[in-house]
């Protein structure tokens, strides 16, 4: 495989997983500012759609091309803190995200879908216990996207030091 255009897609995948960041913090405002009001089904459908859709995008990606450039360069190693630190780190930080990702965030999120049900039309609100599910989402995505940033910043700043 073309190791640039591999490296291309790398860069893309990062991006739509930095816009993650973006979206999450303005889709969880407006969830927020709807709490028991109509329509505030629609908001948190709308925010664990993009919230899903993103996230499965960028971390698929990442993980595929972050796998390809690692085995297609001799500098770089899984896992090697001696030569890279900087991917050491990042690798690390990903096997934790992924963690996050299948140990808490997909049980939380199929527990907030129940709690809107099917009807997004329905005039009624969720449930408290609803609520603090997705408040924990929220708090699971946030670290997912710290982590994310983090990862940014360690693959654009790794030839500084």
């Amino acid at each position: 495989m073309d190791y640039m255009l591999i490296s291309k897609l790398h860069a893309v995948f990062a991006g739509i997983w930095l816009i993650n960041l973006l979206t999450d913090f303005l889709l969880r405002g407006y969830v927020i500012t709807n709490k028991n009001k109509i329509g505030e089904k629609k908001f948190i459908h709308l925010y664990l759609t993009f919230a899903n859709l993103f996230g499965m995008i960028g971390a698929t990606g990442i993980l595929i091309t972050g796998i390809i450039l690692v085995m297609n360069n001799p500098a770089y190693g899984f896992f090697s803190m001696s030569s890279n630190h900087w991917l050491a780190t990042k690798q690390i930080l990903m096997v934790l995200l992924l963690i996050i990702l299948g140990g808490f965030v997909i049980p939380t999120a199929k527990k907030v879908r129940a709690a809107i049900a099917k009807d997004l039309e329905n005039q009624s609100v969720i449930s408290e216990d609803g609520y603090k599910n997705l408040q924990k989402l929220f708090k699971l995505n946030m670290a997912i996207n710290v982590i994310v940033l983090i990862n940014f910043l360690l693959a654009i700043t790794h030839r500084l030091f």
